[in-house]
């Protein structure tokens, strides 16, 4: 006996249910993995608090960690960008003890105003994000070894202009004022920072430029496909890193009200720590700007808890080295790093490093345009 469409119908029903739990399930599941260095966190707070409840966890101790570490943030944010359109800037400390030497310069020893100051320190992140970026993609040179040689050649200039000693005498109140207000007891960085991480992390998680340097990172190959002006968005993230570097270096100058060349050598290790330690934090996907400023804290935190018990000052830099490998690793683990794997050569092409159109140059494609010097 033939079966009527109404008998075969019950029979399809039952299997829609199952399809849209599955994934509500799956959101529901609390993912340990990822929530891991926020634990960390709490127990390194809760740690030192009962080591040394006096001196670590009076309200001075907390505002200068919190303070302390703002200019790093800042460095870090930038350097994340970069991170997360799949490269790498080994030039962002050297960018910011070369903002901090020509904001001292201007101020204090040519006596400029602090607007122009502040002008010349930004263009000069913007020119140095965009020769970082054009080396990069239209050069087809490796991040590494391009920002490697942009960090010596920017360590040269500070020191050449200024004749690589202390300059810490001629600041103006403004320019002093510039990184010292403060409210109550937390200083004007920390409110730059706010300000950054805001714009920055709205940008990049709800406008279509973030989700571009996003798919950028994930698959260069698909980007092009789709569209995406590689390139351009390259370009893009470096600028934006060079830019915060320098700004960040400026900042911190004023702060101090004093310049020490090279000061910003030691940002560096950190700041790739906290952006790795922030890549495997809270979501299992992306570098992502709430991630990598909870690393920066973790690792001040870490640090600073190590000096009150008595550890010497070398032991920050096994701290942030330690946190850096640990973190690199979970990234590789989870399924992350994939700016890493590119400059490391993994998985690459031997056309070159993009997936575009074999016609064109590599990491090219038909809608970056012609390469430089004609069609």
């Amino acid at each position: 006996m033939e079966s009527s469409p109404h008998t075969q119908a019950p029979s399809r029903e039952p299997e829609a249910p199952s399809q849209e739990s599955a994934p509500r399930r799956r959101r529901r599941r609390f993912d340990a993995g990822a929530w891991a260095p926020v634990l960390f966190f709490v127990f390194l707070i809760v740690f030192f608090g009962v080591v040394e409840p006096e001196d670590f966890l009076n309200t001075g101790n907390l505002t200068s960690i919190l303070n302390n570490n703002a200019t790093l943030a800042i460095i870090a944010l930038g350097l994340t960008v970069v991170l997360l359109a799949g490269e790498f800037d080994l030039s962002v400390a050297s960018a910011a003890s070369l903002g901090g030497a020509v904001g001292a310069v201007m101020v204090a020893n040519e006596g400029l105003s602090t607007e122009v100051t502040f002008a010349a320190v930004i263009g000069l992140g913007l020119l140095i994000g965009l020769v970082n970026g054009v080396l990069v993609t239209y050069f087809q040179i490796p991040a590494l070894i391009v920002t490697l040689a942009v960090a010596s050649i920017l360590d040269g200039f500070t020191q050449l202009i200024t004749n690589n000693e202390i300059i810490f005498a001629g600041f103006s109140d403004t320019f002093v004022d510039l990184g010292g207000w403060k409210l109550g007891d937390v200083q004007a960085p920390v409110f730059y920072l706010a300000g950054i991480a805001i714009l920055l992390g709205i940008a990049l998680r709800y406008t279509a430029t973030g989700r571009h340097l996003h798919a950028v990172g994930g698959n260069r190959g698909a980007s092009r496909m789709a569209g995406i002006r590689v390139n351009r968005h390259i370009i893009l993230a470096f600028v934006i890193s060079g830019t915060l570097a320098a700004l960040a270096g400026m900042i911190y100058t004023a702060r101090q009200g004093s310049l020490t060349p090279l000061f910003g050598t030691s940002f560096l290790l950190p700041a790739f720590a906290a952006a790795f330690l922030g890549s495997v934090t809270l979501r299992r996907g992306e570098f992502h700007v709430l991630g990598t400023v909870i690393g920066v804290y973790l690792i001040g935190t870490g640090t600073t808890g190590l000096l009150i018990v008595g550890g010497a000052t070398y032991t920050q830099q096994l701290f942030a080295g330690a946190v850096l490998i640990l973190a690199t690793a979970g990234s590789r683990v989870l399924g992350r790093g994939v700016g890493l794997r590119r400059q490391l050569g993994f998985g690459r092409r031997r056309s070159g490093r993009g997936d575009g159109d074999a016609s064109m140059p590599p990491g090219r494609s038909a809608e970056d345009g012609p390469p430089p010097g004609g069609a």
